[in-house]
């Protein structure tokens, strides 16, 4: 059963999130929402491109990794450049970074061309999501954090749902490289928009006088060092669960298209149709589940213990994802994969209310830019194993495979995470 702490005061119950709050939020959707529609855009005309600058397949590969191996760097090094200078300054040069990059890819008139502003958006991108996680701490008050988190989050999986339709739009009418450049002027504007925005003089998350100290802050609050960031066995149980766990996210996003096109049967145009019925159930998933953290957490319960029960709950759904090979039906296979990419999204929601409530404010960045970097490199390690895999064992083994892993990870956070909160809530701080 959820132990409850203190109830908060009624000041704390009764707030309202701040109209610049709301701003905020919203163009922090904006941008995720750029961001993963800039990183779809080249997989898309990739027959396009292709023919007009003259590269095969294996040479694709290598765009890929020039687009990932700098993104798994940066993801390491924007959490302490964030932490360093602030979201204001960060989430500018970021989102103005990744949408030069785009500009620079629709301009490229060869393949080395191409490939530098590959690297460059690969650089630009990941720092959005540590920035995401500082400015909803800065400007949200915490009896609103779970729910903004949970709005935010999945915000990048509406680009993924637009960026087919958009792009065939702009490429069959005005040609490919409009589809790249257009964006990338959309998101310098934005950029420019959030510098004027995310003024230094950011709101406290939660003042002192609304509301009095969690157990969790209170344990968090005895360091907020890096260095005490990385000695916290919490901490790496996170990144642990991080690496088993997020390359079922990254497998469902690079390989499901391409299954049910050649083993379930769809064409093209039906995937458009319903490709982004599985995204579109994840954004509704996460923000009732944020929503729900809040309630319980104005009701003075642990917004952590709520969050674990909620991720051993989920994980519960995911071996459903062992079954898909067992289908020919394409209806029953979106359900699992609905149900798959839904679970993902809502972990990833849940590890940021974790953060907020593990770690101080100062180091919630870094923590978000370190886990980000240890699932994309797993992740990056099972996408070039994949082929491999599917040539040997065929998708029956990856698809078993991936179901276990969820479950796994919400064993570490119980057994870790869950013990911790037990001995916070019988000594607290």
């Amino acid at each position: 059963m959820t132990q409850a702490t203190a109830a908060p005061p009624a000041a704390a119950r009764s707030a309202r999130m701040p109209a610049k709050a709301w701003l905020i939020l919203g163009l922090l959707m904006t941008l995720l929402v750029l961001n993963y529609f800039d990183r779809q855009t080249l997989s898309i005309l990739k027959p396009v491109v292709k023919t007009a600058l003259d590269f095969d397949d294996r040479a694709y590969s290598l765009l890929t990794f020039a687009f990932m191996l700098p993104y798994i760097v940066m993801y390491v090094v924007s959490g302490r450049l964030i932490d360093r200078f602030g979201t204001r300054i960060c989430m500018t040069v970021f989102a103005a970074g990744w949408s030069i990059a785009n500009i620079a890819s629709g301009l490229s008139h060869n393949f080395a061309h191409l490939a530098a502003s590959r690297a460059m958006l690969g650089a630009a991108e990941p720092g959005a999501f540590p920035v995401v996680q500082r400015a909803i701490l800065n400007w949200v008050p915490v009896e609103h954090r779970a729910l903004a988190i949970s709005i935010a989050t999945p915000a990048g999986n509406i680009g993924a749902i637009l960026a087919p339709p958009l792009i065939a739009l702009l490429a069959t009418g005005i040609g490919w490289r409009a589809a790249f450049v257009i964006p990338g002027l959309v998101g310098a504007a934005i950029a420019l928009a959030w510098w004027f925005t995310d003024t230094r003089h950011a709101p406290a998350a939660r003042p002192a006088a609304q509301a009095a100290p969690l157990p969790s802050e209170a344990i968090a609050d005895r360091s907020s060092s890096a260095g005490a960031l990385l000695r916290d066995k919490r901490f790496w149980a996170l990144a642990a669960v991080r690496m088993i766990s997020d390359p079922v996210w990254y497998f469902y996003l690079f390989w499901m298209p391409g299954y049910l096109q050649e083993r379930v049967g769809l064409s093209l145009a039906e995937l458009g149709l319903v490709g982004g019925i599985p995204y579109i159930a994840a954004v509704v998933a996460c923000i009732v589940l944020g929503r729900t953290v809040d309630r319980s957490t104005a009701r003075g319960h642990d917004p952590i213990r709520i969050q674990l029960r909620i991720f051993a709950f989920s994980a519960a759904l995911m071996p459903f994802g062992a079954l898909i090979t067992m289908t020919s039906s394409a209806t029953i296979a979106m359900i699992i994969i609905t149900v798959v990419v839904a679970v993902c999204q809502i972990w990833f929601a849940g590890f940021y209310v974790v953060l907020a409530g593990l770690f101080p404010v100062k180091v919630n960045a870094t923590a978000v830019g370190l886990l980000g970097a240890v699932g994309a490199s797993t992740s990056l390690v099972l996408n070039l194993l994949a082929g491999w895999i599917l040539v040997q064992f065929d998708y029956v083994a990856l698809f078993a495979g991936l179901a276990i892993l969820h479950p796994i990870s919400a064993v570490i956070l119980m057994v870790v995470i869950g013990r911790s909160r037990k001995a916070g809530a019988v000594q607290p701080d």
